[in-house]
């Protein structure tokens, strides 16, 4: 408040006088403020609509690839034996195994020691692990110890644990496991004693259970895995193999001789169901939302955000007539949602009639495939087409809703901008009203003063003249 005005002359709350003015000449702030406010809620509305649009488009990529529809599941006969698993590069068909033996990796230990503190001495321990290059193992004071050297070859890097564990009998040792099994992965374990003898049970020698040989015990022999796969004999260093039947891994887990366990390799008709399925259901989400945002309640006399909006009702009739598409070159008895048992209600929502869906793929897989996917010499399939014009609503670039989200972001931008300029306005108006009030107090100043001074006059001329009487 750049000018104080007091009312003191006047006696008029002037402060409230111009409050009011003000406010008054502010109503058409008031009323941009509510149209700007009517525009956010729109970009919001549409903000939303873009959200369930581009949902109902991931849905609509999930069957526009022909890979989509490439999906098989493998069954065993025995999953304490084996489990199987299949990719889109699977084919299907039977194949009978039998597990005459597991792969395993190679265990070894050391000779005795009293502790896992027990010292063992210094040096450099060398590993290797099958074909990888070999690995050197400074063990120094600091690693000297049982527990020590367990803890260094650790931290190096080779595909082998080492840990201490005792028998409970007093003895303590090393233990060395390859973590790969098969006898690829076997351990060579070599040591270079700083005692300068790599051949006696003192120092760090003193870990080979046999030290003549430069040996470890044994506790577990590296073995591959073994099996026949419809009669032909199979060696393989893993007990997972994804190697014998393109798109198919196999999981052995246990020995079984003499069982056979069939492995069958099917179509995945559920997974391209539930495709479906997730489009039936984000359209319905998208419905939802048109409702929403569309919507009147009569006795409330409310109106939905985007009620009467073009853009939104394009949108949402397009999308409608999509519903009741054919594709050219398609089997009548699948050329269609409903024909694949999609069916919309008169709410405009969808259903899924699974087993009606089940019997076209089962027996016009082909042209269901086709009608969701083609896109060659000009012709397009549904979910193709859908993508294309969710796209064009959707780009953030040139899209249907993006420039009308611009054109009401630029609404508000106008609207702030005439804010400001009117705000501008009022206060330069409220600080003339404040000048004006203050000299009309200063004016009304100077008139008090001046009718006093009249007064004094007036009652002077009347003592003098009654003075003059009375001589």
């Amino acid at each position: 408040m750049g000018i104080g005005v007091s009312g003191l002359m006047s006696g008029l709350d002037t402060d409230a006088i111009i409050s009011k003015l003000m406010e008054l000449e502010r109503r058409p702030i008031t009323l941009l403020q509510s149209r700007e406010a009517d525009f956010q809620a729109r970009i919001s509305a549409i903000g939303t609509l873009k959200g369930a649009l581009s949902e109902l488009q991931s849905a609509v990529d999930a069957l526009k690839d022909p890979d989509a529809f490439e999906s098989y599941s493998a069954t065993s006969s025995n999953t304490d034996i084996l489990t199987a698993s299949a990719d889109s590069d699977a084919q299907p068909g039977s194949y009978y195994i039998e597990v005459t033996n597991l792969a395993k990796p190679q265990y070894l230990r050391s000779s005795a020691f009293s502790s896992s503190s027990a010292e063992v001495g210094t040096g450099t321990i060398t590993i290797q692990v099958g074909s990888d290059s070999s690995v050197d193992i400074e063990i120094d004071d600091d690693h000297k110890t049982l527990s020590g050297i367990a803890s260094a070859i650790n931290s190096a890097d080779l595909e082998v644990t080492a840990s201490v564990v005792g028998d409970g009998n007093g003895n303590y040792y090393l233990t060395l496991a390859s973590n790969e099994t098969g006898t690829d992965n076997t351990i060579s374990f070599t040591v270079n004693d700083d005692d300068g003898n790599n051949d006696d049970a003192a120092g760090l020698s003193g870990l080979y259970t046999d030290p003549a040989s430069h040996t470890l015990t044994e506790t577990q022999a590296a073995e591959d895995a073994q099996l026949t796969i419809n009669g032909i004999s199979v060696e393989r260093s893993s007990n997972t193999i994804d190697d014998l039947v393109e798109g198919v891994t196999i999981n052995l887990k246990e020995e079984s001789p003499g069982d056979t366990v069939k492995v069958e390799v099917t179509r995945n008709l559920s997974s391209i169901t539930s495709k479906v399925q997730g489009f039936v259901d984000k359209y319905n989400s998208l419905v939802d939302i048109f409702d929403q945002l569309q919507s009147y309640d009569s006795q409330t006399k409310t109106a939905g955000t985007l009620l009467g909006d073009s853009t939104t009702s394009q949108i949402r009739y397009r999308l409608q007539q999509m519903l009741h598409t054919q594709v050219s070159g398609i089997a009548d008895e699948v050329n269609g949602l409903s024909r694949l048992g999609v069916e919309i209600d008169r709410n405009g929502k969808l259903s899924l009639d699974e087993s009606k869906l089940t019997d076209a793929l089962e027996n016009h897989l082909s042209d269901v495939i086709d009608f969701f996917t083609k896109d060659e010499n000009g012709v397009e399939g549904i979910a193709v087409q859908l993508d294309d014009i969710l796209d064009s609503y959707l780009n953030n670039y040139d899209g249907l809703l993006k420039a009308k989200q611009d054109g009401l972001q630029a609404s508000v931008d106008r609207i702030e901008d005439q804010i400001d300029r009117i705000n501008d306005r009022l206060s330069q108006r409220e600080e003339n009203l404040r000048r004006q009030f203050n000299a009309l107090e200063e004016l009304l100043a100077q008139y008090q003063q001046t009718s006093g001074f009249l007064e004094q006059q007036l009652a002077s001329l009347s003592h003098n003249a009654g003075t003059s009487k009375s001589r």
